[in-house]
């Protein structure tokens, strides 16, 4: 099973911790919800999720680190523990509000998708059950651990995009990588090349697709040229 279906990767360093590039603070953007404590910090560029801070015992506060983000590490040795409360941590999470989509044809399936804030929403009219995805090791698909599917963009409809969605693109620049302006979330790819009429969108934002039952396979573009640069 592809790496990607664990989604975030964190990790809990018991030594110290110091950013050495830019600023914690101001280089990047902090998204907090529920009860506020513990405070997302991504990059507001590529909308990278760096790390994230929560609150420690002696009132100081502890660093997690999404350790996707890291380079040179073997993930294939890293032991994965699933946190199994998070989903149940009071207040619960609210869905919002589906997008309205007019008439849907007899056969097809609406899926309700969302950034977690749900500044920015979507709804895709497919005309079949969703039933696979596909991961990537891209350097930025990797570090979101997006998974995707490529319907028609005519069966997408957004709302929220054009006000609250920020977009990146690097490399050979076929992609703009969409994501929240304010909780960082990647919710979809649109591609450069206009003759390509389809959206990627990242199955982990629709908010009642069961992801386990899903065929999960890989696309290898890590190796790509031109290769990413650090």
């Amino acid at each position: 099973m592809p790496r990607t279906q664990n989604g975030y990767l964190w990790g809990f360093p018991a030594a110290d911790f110091a950013v050495v590039k830019g600023d914690e603070d101001t280089t990047l953007k902090t998204y907090q919800f529920g009860k506020r404590t513990m405070a997302h910090k991504f990059c507001p560029n590529c909308g990278t999720t760096v790390l994230a801070r929560l609150p420690s015992a002696d009132a100081s506060s502890k660093v997690g680190i999404n350790i996707r983000a890291l380079q040179d590490v073997d993930f294939d040795a890293i032991e994965v523990v699933t946190n199994a409360k998070g989903a149940s941590t009071e207040p619960p999470y609210q869905v919002p509000e589906p997008v309205a989509t007019g008439p849907v044809p007899e056969g097809s399936t609406v899926y309700n998708g969302s950034c977690h804030c749900g500044a920015v929403r979507y709804a895709l009219v497919n005309p079949t059950e969703i039933t696979a995805a596909r991961g990537c090791d891209c350097s930025i698909c990797w570090r979101d651990a997006a998974l995707w599917i490529y319907p028609l963009t005519t069966l997408v409809t957004f709302a929220g995009r054009e006000e609250s969605l920020a977009e990146y693109t690097f490399g050979r620049n076929l992609t703009y990588h969409g994501f929240c302006k304010t909780c960082g979330v990647a919710l979809f790819e649109r591609f450069v090349d206009e003759d390509r009429e389809l959206t990627a969108l990242n199955v982990r934002t629709m908010n009642e697709l069961d992801i386990d039952s899903l065929k999960l396979t890989m696309l290898y573009n890590k190796t790509r040229l031109p290769l990413y640069e650090v």
